[in-house]
């Protein structure tokens, strides 16, 4: 057979282009691999009738580390194998390596380190001052051995370094080929399944920001971490994506430092630049990444376009909601955008998914074709349709919370939300159902 390397689509033959995930040049030769016992043995039980299957007794283990803690759930749990993924230099190996430090004081660690030697890691960690009696570094790309270390030695943790770099020798296929990455995460599972053993896997990422390898990688494992961030910059966004025992979407804020990495709690410095100095083109939302109400500052600059050639670029934001957005701009306010230039960006380097960031996004780019500051400086929160209208988003009160938290005095939401709103709140909450309306107040 002959496999894709980004999605793992099969044919007997080899194809220039993909059907499936339209990648080029991605099929390779697989030969089927032979079934063989992984010699790791599991208790095998009947099948029960549902009502008498009882619950599991899911205790959390604390790794020491709070926003990695909130961020899985309240912490980990025995035989959960969790998967890193993040762009290369951003920090994936500096983080497991201080999550292992960590574990080692609660039971014996492995680090598995298939794509460094046990020296350069041990130089990693003495330059963050990291100790562990009870964590051990293996350099081993052989997953067989490493069971075999992990049987034999009694491990509670282990980290392998990365998915992409080790192998099963009675796999067909190079290391990193979909037979091998299938293989090697499949052996992996049945490996914490069965000696109920955390798993901690990182992962390489392809220049689209998914991980490399077939998607059945991300699906056999319980949980799904994105390491997110420019390498340039110090800080980082760690983001569940997957996480089968607590909820999806929370990120935790990290700030790489000389030392390792350094939890973010207080992040209105990170996303909120100009909190107490408004300026035109600024705009402050608030959006729930997860289950966490983050404030942010969305920024727009808009300038008269050079030799009539108009640009538009959003950085942070969905280049097509920012489309559809300055089309409302122009179709439903009138504001003549067809000459200028516009560029969005959302602060700290937060990417945003959440439809309630919308109307701070129209109000950025208002208030930089008028040069104009927000009055106020309120926090603006709604969802606005293709026909101008403010719409009702989810979570009021919890985004609300927030805003008091941050002694915010002004808040504009839509009128269809004000109903839900408590009565606790004391500042200053206005509902807007009209686009139009609401400029007209501020500006």
């Amino acid at each position: 057979m002959f496999s894709c390397a980004k999605c793992g689509y099969q044919s007997i033959k080899r194809m220039g282009k993909c059907p499936e995930c339209e990648a080029w040049e991605s099929f390779s030769e697989e030969k089927e691999p032979v079934a063989q016992s992984s010699g790791i043995a599991r208790e095998k039980i009947p099948p029960k009738p549902l009502k008498d299957v009882k619950e599991g007794n899911y205790q959390r283990i604390p790794t020491k580390i709070d926003e990695l803690d909130r961020i899985l759930g309240g912490g980990l749990v025995k035989g959960e194998i969790i998967l890193v993924g993040g762009e290369p230099g951003v920090g994936k190996s500096t983080l497991l390596l201080e999550v292992a430090a960590k574990l080692s004081d609660l039971g014996k660690t492995l680090y598995v380190s298939a794509e460094e030697s046990p020296q350069q890691v041990a130089l990693r960690a003495q330059r963050l001052n990291l100790e562990g009696e009870k964590l051990y570094i293996l350099g081993e790309d052989d997953l067989r051995a490493v069971a075999q270390y992990v049987q034999d030695n009694g491990y509670e943790y282990l980290v392998v370094d990365s998915v992409q770099v080790v192998f099963l020798p009675d796999t067909e296929g190079s290391k990193g080929s979909v037979n091998q990455i299938r293989a090697s995460a499949d052996y992996l599972t049945q490996l914490a399944k069965a000696l109920g053993v955390v798993v901690f896997v990182v992962g390489h990422v392809t220049k689209d920001g998914a991980i490399a390898g077939p998607k059945l990688l991300e699906h056999i494992v319980d949980c799904v971490l994105y390491f997110e961030g420019e390498v340039t910059s110090g800080y980082r966004i760690l983001r569940a994506s997957k996480n089968r025992f607590g909820p999806t979407g929370n990120i935790a804020v990290f700030e790489m430092v000389s030392e390792g990495l350094r939890e973010v709690k207080k992040i209105d410095e990170l996303f909120l630049p100009h909190k107490n100095k408004p300026l035109s083109g600024s705009a402050v939302t608030c959006a729930v990444e997860g289950m966490r109400p983050l404030l942010v500052e969305v920024q727009a600059l808009t300038t008269k376009a050079a030799f009539g050639m108009v640009r538009r670029r959003a950085i942070g934001f969905d280049f097509n909601r920012f489309s559809v957005l300055t089309a409302i701009i122009e179709k439903r306010l009138k504001i003549n955008l067809g000459s200028e230039d516009i560029f969005l960006n959302v602060a700290g380097g937060l990417r945003l998914n959440d439809p309630a960031v919308d109307l701070a996004a129209i109000m950025a780019v208002v208030s930089s074709v008028k040069d104009k500051e927000v009055k106020n400086n309120p926090v603006l929160i709604g969802e606005v349709g293709l026909a101008g209208e403010i719409r009702r988003v989810n979570n009021i009160n919890q985004r609300l919370k927030e805003v008091e938290r941050a002694n915010f005095k002004h808040c504009f939401i839509p009128e269809s939300n004000l109903k839900e709103v408590d009565n606790s709140f004391k500042f200053i909450i206005q509902g807007y159902s009209s686009l139009k309306d609401l400029v007209e107040e501020i500006f």
